[in-house]
């Protein structure tokens, strides 16, 4: 069935209408109602009790946090599109928006695609992979120390049964990817294999510079909760809350979970593995807290804002 112009605009003027309202609730539900009287307290904190300065300053590491990611998204579209800055920065915060409402944030992929011409959005749910992959790789080359640190200076309860279990299982999905890389995925003409050539077919240029922002906005977010944990009164070495903030983004990002709960299920990681170096509790909720709406609260809200006043669907 083909649309007229008029659906169209109806149907675009609808998806913005679910998706505002979609936000403000779910904005809503992990404000207060996932965390009953905090922000009261967290207010309280902010105004009254850290220096006038540190927000300010948390907010611009936030800023600059997603500055990065539109700098890459700049660089990986460049293959196939050539965007400004600005196009690159607005389609990123709207895709966020987007993908805040779906779980594990798939949603990004097909905001993402709907920028640009129906030709072009194979190569642009590929290039959106790539670039969560490239984030994921420098979550894992940094997190794997760090969780092998936190199990022998905390004297953690991992037996040999499940150290060969573990092997086990990432034996069997490396042998499940080489038996399936081949076969087509979600389209036509998708496969692992394909994707690993056309992933090698890119200039190392862009890898390279792809990978260098991936691991910049790393060292900002992870020094952005580090330091807000400072700030809410932990006393910890520097060090020391440095791996265990690696380990809690290795741990939060291999963990499913519903879009719902992510605050909860993210505040329950930090506090276990925090607890062990002796941060109080408190300190943990309130840097979680902080941390989502800075670095997806206030974005999701400008993307928001971003969709709501996007006239063109395709790039």
């Amino acid at each position: 069935m083909v649309l007229t112009d008029k659906a169209k605009q109806y149907l675009l003027v609808a998806l913005k209408l679910i998706i505002l309202v979609g936000m403000g609730l779910f904005l809503y539900q992990k404000l207060f109602v996932d965390n009953p009287g905090k922000m009261r307290e967290l207010w309280m904190i902010t105004t009254t009790e850290l220096p006038l300065y540190l927000l300010p300053t948390w907010l611009v590491l936030s800023f600059l946090n997603w500055a990065l990611e539109a700098r890459k998204w700049q660089l990986l579209t460049a293959t196939t599109k050539t965007l400004s800055y600005t196009l690159a920065w607005r389609q990123t915060y709207a895709a966020l928006a987007a993908s805040l409402l779906t779980p594990q944030r798939v949603g990004e992929y097909g905001a993402k695609a709907l920028f640009f011409p129906p030709e072009r959005r194979k190569r642009i749910l590929w290039l959106t992979f790539l670039g969560n992959f490239a984030q994921l790789l420098v979550t894992l080359v940094l997190g794997v120390p760090a969780l092998v640190w936190l199990v022998f200076s905390f004297n953690l309860p991992i037996s040999n049964l499940n150290l060969v279990l573990l092997l086990i299982c990432l034996l069997l999905l490396l042998t499940f990817a080489y038996l399936i890389r081949k076969r087509q995925l979600l389209f036509q003409g998708l496969t692992l294999e394909r994707l690993w050539k056309k992933t090698a077919e890119l200039p190392n240029t862009i890898l390279w510079w792809v990978g260098i922002h991936s691991f910049l906005r790393y060292v900002i977010f992870s020094s952005l909760f580090v330091w807000m944990l400072i700030g809410f009164g932990a006393e910890q070495q520097l060090t020391t809350l440095f791996l265990l903030s690696f380990a809690y983004y290795i741990i939060a990002s291999v963990t499913p979970m519903l879009f719902v709960l992510d605050v909860v299920v993210k505040s329950g990681i930090a506090i276990a593995l925090f607890s062990l170096a002796g941060v109080e509790e408190a300190t943990v909720v309130f840097a979680v807290l902080l941390g989502w709406i800075l670095n997806f609260g206030i974005p999701a809200i400008i993307g928001s804002y971003i969709i709501a006043n996007h006239k063109k669907a395709v790039a």
